[in-house]
C-alpha cells in the first residue's frame, strides 16, 4: 500500500467501490457495468483513469518537507481530490472559480485557494457562505501542476467503427470525447499512427499499412489536455490492473 493511502485526512479516501447508478445528472448516465469488468468491454468512449500509473505519480510528487496544492479544477472530481490531499506534503486544493469552490467545500474539502480574484459582488457573497465551513484564500504558492500529476493516467477509450480506405479509420470518440483545444490526441501504444480532425461524434485516425486497424477495434486515445477533456464527461472511470475499479462522478464539470 502506497504511503499516502494511509495518511489521515480531514477529507477520507473515496470508496474503492461506488455505484454507477447514482446520478442526477441529465446529461449522461455512467456506464451499467459492474466492477472488475475488463476495461476494453466498457461502452465507448469513455474517460479512463488508470489507479496504478495515478499511485506512481503521486509516490514521485510526495514531498511533506515541499508544501504543494492540488490543483483539483483540472478533473473537477471530488473521489480523485480526497486520494490527492492523503499525500504527504499536499496542504489543501486550488479550484479556479468560486462555484468549483462551492463543490468541493459541500464535499468536505475545508483548505481550498481560489485561483481567480473575485468580480462581482455576488461573488464575494458567495465566498463568504463557503468561508462558513472551509478555510479560503485567494493566492496561488506552489501549486501541484495538473499536467504532472495525470501524465499517462487519463485517456479515453473508443473503437473503429468505420475503416473506408487504406489508412484511415473511422472512431466513435469525436469532439465531444476528447478535448483539442491544446492540439490532437495521441494513441496510446501506436506511435505510427495519427489522429486527425474529426467531427463531434467520431474522430478519424491515419495509420500505416503495416499496422492496420479493422472495425470494431478498441484503442486509447491520450488527451493532449486532461482538464478540457475532464470538462466534456460526467463520470471518470477508474481502473486498476485493467479492470473497472470505480465509477466517479465528475461533480465540478460546468462549476464556471
Amino acid at each position: 500500500m502506497a504511503p499516502w493511502q494511509s495518511t489521515p485526512s480531514s477529507c477520507p479516501l473515496p470508496p474503492k467501490v461506488q455505484s454507477p447508478t447514482s446520478t442526477s445528472s441529465p446529461l449522461q448516465r455512467p456506464l451499467e457495468k459492474p466492477n472488475g469488468t475488463p476495461v476494453e468491454e466498457l461502452d465507448t468512449p469513455a474517460l479512463i483513469l488508470d489507479l496504478a500509473t495515478l499511485d506512481a505519480t503521486a509516490s514521485r510528487l510526495a514531498d511533506p518537507e515541499q508544501p504543494a496544492r492540488a490543483e483539483v479544477w483540472v478533473h473537477k472530481t471530488p473521489a480523485i481530490a480526497r486520494i490527492q490531499v492523503a499525500i504527504p506534503g499536499i496542504s489543501g486544493i486550488a479550484v479556479r472559480s468560486v462555484a468549483e469552490a462551492e463543490v468541493f467545500a459541500a464535499a468536505g474539502f475545508d483548505d481550498i485557494r481560489i485561483l481567480r480574484p473575485l468580480a462581482t459582488p455576488a461573488s464575494q457573497r458567495r465566498v463568504e457562505a463557503i468561508a462558513n465551513s472551509a478555510t479560503l484564500a485567494f493566492k496561488a504558492d506552489r501549486p501541484l501542476a495538473g499536467a504532472d500529476w495525470f501524465e499517462g493516467a487519463v485517456t479515453v477509450s473508443a473503437r473503429v467503427v468505420s475503416v473506408p480506405e487504406p489508412g484511415r479509420a473511422i472512431l466513435d470518440a469525436g469532439q465531444k470525447a476528447v478535448g483539442r483545444d491544446f492540439g490532437d490526441p495521441r494513441l496510446l501504444g501506436r506511435p505510427r499512427c495519427a489522429a486527425l480532425a474529426g467531427s463531434a461524434e467520431h474522430g478519424v485516425v491515419s495509420f500505416p499499412a503495416d499496422d492496420p486497424f479493422s472495425i470494431g477495434d478498441w484503442l486509447e486515445l491520450v488527451p493532449a489536455d486532461v482538464a478540457t477533456t475532464f470538462a466534456l464527461h460526467d463520470f471518470v472511470y477508474a481502473t486498476r490492473n485493467g479492470v473497472l475499479d470505480a465509477v466517479w462522478p465528475i461533480s465540478a464539470r460546468g462549476a464556471f
